[in-house]
């Protein structure tokens, strides 16, 4: 946030407004004039009265006020013109610059007034977002009425002496795209402004966008719901001239070329082809009605022609045809506008557009080249070579939420600002900062993301690297009541870094691991930690701060919990189901109970306020097979049960045990196949054996013994040494207690100091069942006193590549906390050097210890945080050396794509997060000492972690845990 001027204590020298009018020219523009007005009742809501506004003319003789607060532009104010004629105020700084303000304190503005705070803007959006900057620094929220947020109530509000100035921002055009909005908000938008996307609405949008400094709209244009779907010229004559007069500069996507409307052609060509070839003459006309409906206002015209549905044309030369329709649309807009730059125009280079431009489609030099990410936030192209010095400049296209291939994504948020930071720094630092247009869907879901963004575009240096959660800090202080900010801002951080995990309706039963490091434990604790907290701050609020506390964090925490831990308990009543365990039905009907919690949660927040945001949110979320398309109702599938009134066949037994890292004796069996007076042997053994215990591993393992029969028993654990510790050793299983965990650890300290054996556990019940858990005991020893680095464990080492043997330099490389999917964040070179090779890079080194001898060729696996190569003639690689073989260059992207298509195995890497890059090192290695280097140097190349498998890599989502680091 700006400077503030504003207090609430009064103090020498300040001024008060409790009482002050606000003064507009009557002639300054619409917009200043519409800012101003709002700003009146933002007071109203922090002081509980509303300022009065004079709209001037002529003379101001009749004010008589102490203090007063005067708005307007340089170039249109009367009243600031002549403060800046009597040196009162100095614009030096701002005049003649884009959207820039300047806020200060003066002494007698006016004959009859003591002291004024003056906001003067460069130009109309420079005064208006002074004023709503003021509104900001008094306690209104930009979301305050998308949000409910309820200001804190006020005696009165003061101004400090002194002089702020903001402006021009980071990048010109700034603003969303709704898209995607049916049903939730076109359900809402019929509810309670209908029948159509009408100007009541979009003043809302306007107001929105103009609180958050941004300045550009791609409207509402879904297709269908209901027919022919929404267009933003037709629906409402006043949706236009009101975004001009309050300031928002409208555009259109990527698909409407000419400032229409798609629904607009199916309207009034129903039996018409969107096709150039079939329909040449309708679509020329229908290109130049737009042109000269477009000629009043302030437009930035999508030039261009997609197919129909969003798809690539059908013709015999796609390209040719292009550049035909090009040169046409450059003739009119001449023709309407008086030539063929005005006004600003861009060309989207989305999906197969890139490739015609790849391939050497002409584009005129003042059309802004508005480059696209993958449609999951990861950016494909940025300007190149002399590209970024184009008259227009370029700019990007960024996805918040989509409705396509892999699975589209637009329930609720479920974005990391953490890897939306990193992209758009990528962007801005390659000159793509003459829009930034954001796809947001229904709006609603996505407060935190968008003001995130918005936030970055006016300022790319708003949210430092090293101070990742200021921006959730001030967040959480526009929000919320200032003794939950702090706390909020937490609960933000941290369910920012789990959605970093996968996006929700990517996550499947079978995403996790419920078998190996506790990993689908981990995160469903993880999700329910935090909403244990949230719940906790929202019993203590008042109700007036409950409702934004419920849609800004209560909401979105709980239902990621929920959805988090249904996918969990799915995998978990399968697993059950295959070892035939009595729980199977109860972890059955928790799915149920968890499903039925959804669509409660889904209630609540539509009977929020009397049903204020009814619809909203109502996007199914569960039930993704058939297509990438949502499903029309949520549906879960494929649970088990089995006949608890049944006993198991004699010969298994009523008792069960299962270790951890796999389902049972056999994939899929459980002691099916031993029996119940002999523990398992053979090749039954491995289903029964533990991950080690080792002096530098895990600390405890872990099994389960539990009910698969009628019958109620007593179980007893033996071990046959006293360093050997189980908890608890014993218990009963009955009707109320189906299973028991028990937990294993050793005392290092009794045990033998050359212990290497695989101890038998045995288990017994008062049933005569009995069985045997192998459980791996190893000590292991440094012999190198002076050795710092990572240690092998559970056969691997498992590094974080933020936590390199000796700190990485940093001229070289910067650590990317926030990003990733895990707590330690990512690695990548340091965003402002500009080497265009590696030779003066230094490398990252990673000190490992192997205990025993490989047999086999070790394989290292690389995560690299999911990023595409934005210019494919210098394509993302870095150089592995292990020890001293170098094993080169390497590509993060493996094959090159054909140009224009994503590259292969992008389906799973965009929906892990990851691009996982398996090296396979050719040749054992020998016990000791070894030093694994990587280095790269470009920005976009981001390592999460590193894992050498020594051959005891197990399956999971997120690898193995880190390894014990010794110094």
């Amino acid at each position: 946030m700006e400077d503030n001027l504003v207090t609430f204590n009064p103090e020498e020298g300040e001024i008060s407004l409790n009482c002050a009018r606000i003064l507009v020219d009557h002639d300054d523009f619409a917009g200043v004039r519409i800012a101003a007005s709002f700003l009146s009742k933002d007071f109203e809501m922090v002081i509980g009265s509303a300022l009065s506004l004079i709209t001037y003319e002529e003379s101001l003789t009749e004010v008589v006020d102490k203090h007063c607060v005067i708005v307007g532009t340089i170039e249109s104010s009367r009243l600031i013109q002549s403060l800046i004629r009597e040196g009162k105020l100095i614009v030096d700084d701002i005049r003649g610059r884009w959207e820039s303000f300047v806020m200060a304190v003066i002494d007698s503005p006016l004959k009859n007034v003591k002291k004024s705070l003056v906001i003067a803007g460069s130009d109309k959006r420079g005064a208006i977002y002074g004023i709503y900057t003021l509104s900001e620094q008094i306690g209104v929220s930009p979301w305050y009425w998308w949000a409910d947020v309820v200001p804190a109530k006020r005696a009165d509000i003061f101004i400090r002496p002194g002089r702020v100035q903001d402006g021009p921002p980071s990048v010109k055009h700034r603003g969303i795209f709704i898209n995607d909005e049916a049903p939730s908000l076109t359900g809402w938008v019929l509810e309670k402004f209908g029948p159509k996307y009408n100007v009541e609405f979009y003043k809302k949008v306007y107001e929105l966008l103009l609180r958050l400094k941004a300045n550009f709209l791609w409207p509402a244009m879904w297709p269908g719901y209901p027919n022919p779907g929404n267009s933003f010229f037709a629906d409402d004559a006043l949706n236009q001239k009101t975004a001009d007069e309050w300031g928002v500069v409208v555009s259109t996507s990527h698909h409407e070329p000419m400032q229409r409307a798609m629904a607009e052609w199916f309207a009034e060509n129903p039996e018409g082809s969107w096709s150039w070839i079939k329909s040449r003459e309708k679509i020329q006309k229908y290109f130049r009605d737009g042109a000269s409906r477009a000629h009043k206002y302030e437009s930035y015209i999508t030039l261009g022609m997609r197919g129909d549905g969003d798809r690539a044309m059908a013709v015999d030369d796609p390209p040719a045809a292009l550049r035909e329709i090009l040169q046409y649309q450059r003739s009119v807009i001449k023709d309407v506008h008086g030539a063929p730059d005005k006004p600003k125009q861009l060309l989207a280079l989305y999906k197969e557009v890139q490739e015609y431009f790849e391939k050497g489609l002409d584009v005129p030099n003042d059309v802004t080249l508005l480059f696209a990410d993958d449609n999951f936030g990861n950016i494909r192209r940025l300007p190149v070579g002399t590209e970024g010095d184009r008259a227009g400049r370029a700019g990007i296209y960024f996805h918040l939420e989509y409705v396509g291939e892999p699975r589209s994504y637009k329930w609720i948020n479920s974005n990391s600002c953490g890897k939306i930071w990193q992209q758009l720094h990528l962007a801005y630092s390659k000159g793509a900062d003459q829009i930034w247009v954001f796809n947001v869907g229904d709006i609603k879901p996505l407060e935190l993301p968008i003001t995130f963004a918005m936030k970055m575009a006016w300022d790319i240096d708003s949210i430092p690297r090293d101070n990742f959660q200021s921006f959730l800090q001030g967040f959480s202080r526009q929000n919320f009541p200032p003794s939950i900010s702090a706390q909020s801002a937490q609960l933000l951080y941290q369910s920012d870094r789990l959605l970093a995990l996968r996006k929700h309706e990517h996550i499947e039963h079978n995403t996790f691991s419920i078998l190996n490091y506790n990993e689908a434990k981990n995160i469903v604790d993880a999700w329910e930690m935090l909403l244990n907290r949230a719940e906790e701050l929202y019993k203590g609020l008042g109700v007036k701060d409950r409702a934004a506390f419920f849609e800004l964090i209560l909401h979105p925490i709980k239902a990621s919990f929920i959805y988090t831990k249904l996918r969990v308990s799915q995998a978990k009543n399968r697993l059950f189901g295959l070892q035939r365990r009595n729980q199977t039905n109860k972890i059955a009907q928790q799915v149920l109970d968890l499903f039925d919690a959804d669509f409660d949660l889904s209630e609540e927040y539509h009977s929020l306020l009397g049903g204020k945001w009814n619809h909203m949110l109502r996007q199914p979320h569960f039930g993704y097979r058939e297509t990438w398309h949502a499903p029309s109702r949520d549906m879960i599938d494929g649970l088990c049960y089995v006949q608890t009134r049944q006993d198991s066949n004699p010969i298994v037994g009523q008792m069960g045990i299962a270790v951890e890292g796999t389902q049972g004796t056999r994939p899929g069996l459980t002691n099916e196949e031993s029996d119940r007076t002999h523990p398992s042997r053979g090749d039954l053994i491995p289903g029964l054996t533990l991950p080690p215990l080792e002096t530098y591993g895990q600390t405890a393992r872990k099994f389960e013994i539990y009910r698969r029969g009628t019958a109620s028993f007593t179980w007893n654990v033996s071990v046959p040494y006293d360093w050997i510790k189980t908890s608890p050793s014993s218990g009963i299983l009955n009707s109320e207690t189906n299973d028991a965990t028990v937990h294993i650890e050793v005392d290092w300290n009794g045990a033998p100091a050359d212990v290497n054996e695989t101890v038998q556990i045995a288990i017994s019940s008062s049933l005569g069942d009995c069985e045997h858990v192998h459980l791996p005991v190893i000590r292991r020893e440094l012999p190198i006193d002076s050795f710092t680095g990572y240690v092998e464990s559970d056969g691997c080492i498992s590094m974080p590549a933020t936590h390199p043997s000796r700190p990485a330099d940093d001229s070289h490389y910067q650590i990317f906390p926030f990003l990733g999917r895990t707590e330690f964040g990512a690695v990548g070179t340091n965003y402002f050097k500009t080497s265009s090779s590696a030779a003066d890079t230094e490398f990252l080194q990673y000190d490992v210890y192997i205990f025993s001898d490989t047999t086999q060729s070790p394989k290292l696996t690389l995560y690299f945080t999911m990023t595409l190569d934005t210019n494919l003639s210098d394509p993302l690689t870095y150089e592995v050396v292990v020890d001293e073989k170098d094993y080169g260059d390497l590509r993060l992207i493996k094959d090159s794509p054909k140009i224009g298509d994503l590259p292969p195995g992008w389906n799973e890497a965009v929906q892990d997060c990851v691009w996982t890059r398996t090296l396979d090192l050719h040749e054992p290695l020998r016990h000791g000492r070894h030093v694994i280097k990587i280095r790269f140097y470009k920005q976009n190349l981001l390592l999460e972690k590193l894992v050498l498998d020594l051959g005891g890599v197990r399956e999971s989502y997120l690898g193995p845990p880190a390894s014990t680091f010794v110094e």
